[in-house]
Order: C-alpha cells, then structure tokens, then sequence
C-alpha cells in the first residue's frame, strides 16, 4: 500500500537529524523552498516579458475605449437627430413652419414650444425654425424676424438649396467658428420644402463630453469626415495639417497606426461613426507611455522582492500558529460526520491531497449544505406560517390568542396604529385572465401585484398583501399618517403601478379605520363588493364605504330576485333553451315601469351578473354600463344583447369542462380549499361558484380526477391541519379545531376519532 508522503517525511526525519522533527518547520522549509525556485525565475522572466504583454494590453485598453467614445458619439448623435424630429413633431412648430402667413398666436405657440424644448436639451445652442413662405424665421436666441435682417444668412442659403439627405450634421460657419448643425425639413430630401427646422449643437459642450484632449499626458482628439475636413476638432491648431493624411490611412472600420509627427512617434486610434460616415481619431504620444512603462518595471521588481520576504515571515508564523488548530478541526469534523465523510470518494487533485485536508473539506461542504437547507426550510416555513394566520384572521372574522400573539411579533406595525384599514385588489376581466395564463402563472402574477401594491403603500405607511384565491387580493393596511385621502391616493398609485408592470387592469376599493377587535370577515366581504361598482359607473378610482351607499340609494331590486338566481343556476348548467324564457320573466315587469326605474334595474341586474360570471364579453372594453345602456333605442334591444352574453358565457364554461382543461381546474380547486380551510363557512357551492361552475358540475369533475367525493376532500385536508398542528404547536384542541375550521367542538372531535381513531388529546400525548 503506498504510503502518504506524510509518513515518507518522517521517515526520512529518522534517518537525518538534521531535518527538524516539528511539523510546521518542515512544512515552512518545504513551501519556503518551493517559492525560491519558483519566484526567483518568475522575476527575471516577468521583467523580460512584460514590455510585450504591457504594450499589447494599452494596445487593447485603448481599443476599447476608442470604441466606447465612438459608441458616445454615435448615442449622442442619433439622440439629437431623434431629439429634433420629436421637437418637428410639435403641433406649435409643425404648424408655425407650415404656415402660409404669419399669425402673431401661432409665433407665440411656435416661440414658447421651441424654447420648452431647449431648455431640456443642453446640446443644444440654437434653435432655427424658417418658414419659405412667410419668409421669416424664429430664432430662439434673438426673436423673429424676416430673411433680410435674419443674422444667419449662410444657413438660409443651405435652405434654398434642397440637399440629397438630412439625416446627417452638416458643418456650419457662425461667428468665425463652425458649429454642427441638422436640418429637417417638412418635405422628403431632395424637394422643395416650405419650411425647415435647424438645430445648431453646442461645439465646446460637444468636445467636452466627446472628446478627449490633455496635453500633459500627450493625448488628443477630433473627429474629421472621410475627406479629412474636421467635424469636431482638437483645440491644437497645429494638428489640422495632419487631417488629410489621417483620413487616407484610416480604410478600416476601426484600427490603429502609429505616425511620425513634431519629432515624436503617435499612437494613432480610429474608429468609424456611422451612419454619419466620420471618423473618430485619438493620438497618443508613445514616449510617455514607455517612459511610465520603465518606472512601473522598476517598481514592480523592487515590490516583489519585498513581498517575497514578507511572504517567508508571514508563513513562518502562520504555519507554527495555525497547523495545530487545523488538525484539531479535522478531528472533530471526522468524530462528527465520520461515516459520511468515508463514503465521499477522492477524485481528480483532491485523491492525492492529505488526508486532514481532505476532512475538512467535505466536513465543511456539509455543514453549509446543511445551514443552507436548514436557513432555507425556516425561511419558507416562517413565510407559510404567516401567509395562512392572515387567511385565517380575515376569513375567521377574529384573531385567537396564539395566531395574535404571533403576528404581533412578526408584524408589529400592523397593530401599533389605532386600527387598520382593508383594501382589496380585485382583476379585472378575470376570465380573460385565466384564459391568458395557466393556474401556476396566475399564482406568480398575483403574487407581483401583491409586492407592487405593498411597495407602494410602505412609503407611508404599512401593508401586507394576502391571496384568498380567485380574482383578487385583500391588503391589511395600518399606519397613522394615512387618514383622509392619503390612502385612497397611494392606492391609485398602486393600481397604475400593477398595469404598467403586470398589463393587468385592477379595481380598487378599501375600507375606514377598523378596530382589530371588528368582525374582519364582514369587512372584506363588503369590500370586495365595493370593487364591483366600477362594472356600474365606468369609473377609474378607488371605492369607498360612501360610495356603496350611494349606489344602493338608486338601484332598487328586482320585483322577485329569484328569477335572476333562477338565470345565474340556468347559465352554469349550460341549459340555453331556457334561457331565452328566463330572461322574458325578468324583463317583462320592465316593460309597464320608467324610463328612469327599468335604467335602474338593468345596472343592478347586469351589475348582479357581472359579479356571478366575474366578466360580460362585450362589456369589459365599455366605460360605464350607463353609456352601454343609452347605445340601445329599445327593452328589447337590451334583451337581445344580453341574451347572446350569457350564450357566449355559456359556451365558455362549456369550454372549461374539456378534458384539456380539466386538471387545471381540480388543481384550482385543490388550490381553494387549502387556502381557506380556516373558514368554517366554506361550503361547495363557494368553491363551485369561484371556478365557475355549477355545484353538481364541479363535485362530478373532482371525483373524475381524485376518486373521492369534494365534500370528503375537505374534511380530510383539515384533519390533516389538525394533526400537523397537534404536533407542532402547544396550542390547545379547541383553538386548534377552529384553525382547522370546524365550526364546533362536538363535530371536530366525531370527525377526526373517525379518521384516526383517537381524540385529538391522545393522538397529541401518542406522539
């Protein structure tokens, strides 16, 4: 068997007196000889090497850069060009340019638009707008004026002449000095146009930002067309000579040249501007490169020597401090993950490597392995904890005292206000919804709102957001600066935040203050009602209490509700030929009432339906159901049209009992129950009713996929709660079973001795 060189070492050790018998000393000579041999030929090749390397890597350095000032110029030129056709776009300008004689309102319009423009574009240091036919021009600087007494005659010479494009600057000569201009005019290049709008750039700001020019260093910079005529120069005169010669060697799209000039020898970068067709020049002189090449060699040799020495210290004492410890935690770690560590087999380098090395190695992977999974199953556990004391509390109506006591310590801003306030997030245009995303993306989407909603609402104050399912979100808010019609803002704010990021359309409502105390069942249920008035009014806001009251005032219900339950029940059974009978009971006491009353009960009915099927077809792109209802001349117009709506709900509830989308509504359902097994009140017309089928439909398609009856589902899911929460927390049975939803004790306790055979008690002391 071959032996470590652990043990070769000291066996050599036996033999020779010489070599020391500790361990760290062996271990210091050993790595102190290794870094002789290799540090001493590693300086003297370094130094020999490092002029090439040193010189290809300014070589790239400035590559990249010359590329990076080339893209700035281009940004910033196809940003002023689009810039400029935005500001053309200008009603004002467009229609000042454009006009065949002078309106003082117009010169106004035109004058305040253009200055607006360029106030906000720093590039800009003039701004011309010529209209040919009027013969005046607006210049933004002096004021308007006429052709004659306009100061810049050159630029109206450039005008009268059409030239063959003018999406490229032109250089142009005002005040002795050529500036960059661009000139759009109101007709395609190469015609006569009425009008132009020149935008003249600012030529210090430009080569400020663009260019590069320090004379100390030896560095300067221009840019020059393909002929060699500057574009944007270097403020050294003496180079212009050069511009000619530059422009004849730069064929490529981007590359570098080395030039002979004043004595010294330049390094001379280009690269291309398009699609100006420009050429974007940097020199460089090589001399101050070498020169800073020679004193970083310098230093460099002198740097390495001293951190050879330093090194040798350093280890020396690191080696005696540490060696010890590091055998003491190789055999804890093996004492501790012995087994383990034995089945982990040694490949690649890590086979040879010594074997306390080796221990600590894996013993430490296994730690973190197991921290990680650890901080990761609390993490959700604590998340998951939280998310269903929430459910419970709003669903429940009140809190008990251990699921309080817990969220007061995970959440303690929540019940440091006097009170909260209970929002609900409600999508709309659910069923398209469902259509455009499966049950996994909804859950993701729904989730993004929530943070959206709470981000927002956590500038002033305090949110959470809780999913109960279905198409919406209710948010519990607290914070006592968010009186008056604070809250109502950041929620708007809010619903304009979930479109933008989600492209989903949300309704808004949100409740008073309420004490912690108040039955919060009753509040969200008639929040989320509140949601449901923008079906009515059309309007983009969010509802409060007052609201609701208002409403009701108006809308009185219908002669027999129950005729319009009747028609909800006809709808989800699919039984069209009875619809058209339905609806005739419905509308014919309309026919003998007002204008103003028959108005009344159809937003209350189409408002009723509307909540029932969660969308009308037509309705969802109209403002308000009273413009759809003026759209009609006649009662039975309005029949007609509702009578086809509920035939394409029909035909789409028809669509959801498909095969295809079978397992996606049982997983929906599945989905429902557990969110809302604390509400003692969940029966399975309410989990029906939220996928959108009737009760006997939707019992018939669960025992299809899961072979066994919805109504015995739930009862197995919370006695499944049961037992888990048996083993986990100290609570005591009672408020265990209303956690799980049991509405009283005697039937808690039949249900689980039925399942498992035992009370609660003694499956709690089995344990």
């Amino acid at each position: 068997m071959r032996r470590s060189w652990i043990g070769r070492l000291r066996t050599a050790a036996g033999a020779n007196r010489l070599i020391p018998k500790q361990t760290y000393i062996r271990i210091f000579l050993g790595i102190g000889l290794l870094f002789a041999l290799v540090s001493v030929p590693f300086a003297f090749l370094l130094s020999s090497q490092f002029s090439r390397y040193a010189i290809h890597q300014i070589d790239q350095v400035s590559e990249a850069e010359m590329a990076h000032s080339r893209d700035n110029a281009q940004f910033l030129l196809s940003k002023m060009i689009s810039y400029g056709l935005n500001m053309y776009a200008n009603k004002s300008i467009r229609a000042w340019v454009m006009a065949d004689a002078e309106s003082q309102e117009a010169q106004v319009d035109a004058l305040a638009a253009g200055t607006q423009y360029m106030a906000t574009e720093s590039f800009l240091e003039n701004v011309y707008m010529i209209n040919m036919r009027t013969e005046h021009v607006i210049d933004l600087r002096y004021g308007i004026s006429s052709f004659g007494q306009f100061r810049d005659q050159g630029m109206l010479e450039q005008a009268r002449h059409p030239q063959p494009s003018y999406q490229r600057f032109i250089p142009h000569e005002l005040g002795g000095r050529t500036k960059l201009a661009l000139v759009i005019p109101t007709v395609p290049s190469g015609q006569p146009s009425f009008g132009y709008l020149v935008l003249i750039l600012n030529d210090d700001l430009l080569k400020q930002y663009l260019l590069k020019n320090n004379g100390k260093a030896g560095v300067q910079s221009f840019i020059l067309n393909d002929e060699g005529q500057a574009m944007l120069g270097s403020a050294d005169e003496s180079l212009e000579p050069l511009y000619g010669g530059f422009a004849a060697r730069a064929a490529a799209e981007q590359g570098s040249f080395t030039y002979r000039y004043d004595s010294e020898t330049w390094s001379v970068q280009y690269a291309k501007i398009e699609p100006q067709g420009w050429t974007f020049y940097q020199m460089a002189k090589l001399s101050g490169i070498r020169a800073d090449f020679q004193s970083f060699r310098t230093k460099m040799l002198a740097f390495l020597a001293g951190l050879i020495v330093l090194l040798l210290a350093i280890l020396f004492w690191n080696s005696r401090r540490t060696y010890r410890p590091f055998s003491q935690l190789a055999s804890q770690l093996e004492t501790r993950f012995g087994s383990a560590l034995r089945e982990k087999p040694g490949k690649g380098a890590g086979a040879s490597v010594p074997e306390e090395y080796r221990v600590i190695r894996y013993g430490i992977e296994m730690l973190e392995d197991r921290m990680d999974r650890l901080d990761s199953s609390m993490r959700e556990h604590r998340n998951v904890i939280k998310a269903e004391y929430l459910r419970q509390w709003i669903l429940q109506g009140k809190l008990i005292a251990p699921v309080e006591t817990y969220l007061r310590e995970e959440m303690p801003a929540l019940f440091e206000a006097d009170g909260l306030c209970v929002g609900v997030v409600r999508i709309s245009g659910y069923s398209a919804f469902k259509e455009q995303y499966s049950f996994a993306s909804r859950k993701l989407v729904k989730y993004a709102m929530g943070n959206i909603a709470e981000e927002v609402v956590r500038r002033e104050g305090f949110a959470e957001a809780v999913d109960l399912g279905g198409d919406h979100l209710v948010l519990l808010i607290a914070g006592g600066e968010l009186d008056g019609d604070r809250l109502p803002r950041l929620l708007e704010e809010a619903g304009e935040q979930i479109r933008q990021w989600t492209q989903v359309r949300v309704a808004l409502s949100v409740s008073g203050r309420k004490s912690i105390a108040d039955d919060l069942r009753a509040v969200y249920q008639h929040i989320h009602e509140l949601t449901m008035l923008q079906f009515v009014s059309g309007e983009s806001k969010v509802f409060l209490e007052r609201d609701f009251e208002a409403y009701m005032r108006k809308v009185e219900p219908l002669p027999d509700d129950g005729l319009l339950d009747e028609l909800i029940a006809k709808v989800r059974m699919g039984r069209t030929e009875e619809l058209a009978a339905g609806l005739d009971r419905i509308f014919e006491p309309m026919q003998s009432m007002l204008y103003t009353q028959s108005k009344f009960q159809l937003s209350h009915m189409l408002y009723t339906l509307f909540k029932a099927f969660n969308k009308l077809p037509s309705v969802e792109s109209v403002e308000g159901i009273d413009g759809l209802l003026e759209s009609f001349d006649t009662l039975a117009g309005v029949r007609s049209w509702l009578e086809a709506e509920l035939l394409a709900i029909v035909e789409e509830l028809s669509n959801r009992r498909g095969s295809s989308r079978r397992d996606e509504v049982v997983t929906e359902i599945v989905d429902y129950v557990r969110g809302h097994l604390h509400d003692p009140m969940l029966t399975v017309e309410e989990i029906a009713e939220h996928v959108s089928l009737s009760s006997r439909h939707a019992r018939q398609l669960f025992k299809d996929v899961w072979d066994m009856t919805l109504s015995d589902y739930i009862l197995q899911e919370r006695v499944e709660k049961v037992k888990e929460l048996l083993g986990t927390t100290e609570w005591t049975v009672t408020d265990i079973g209303e956690r799980a939803g049991f509405q009283t004790k005697s039937h808690f306790f039949t249900v689980f001795k039925k399942a498992t055979g035992m009370t609660p008690s003694q499956y709690r002391e089995a344990l």
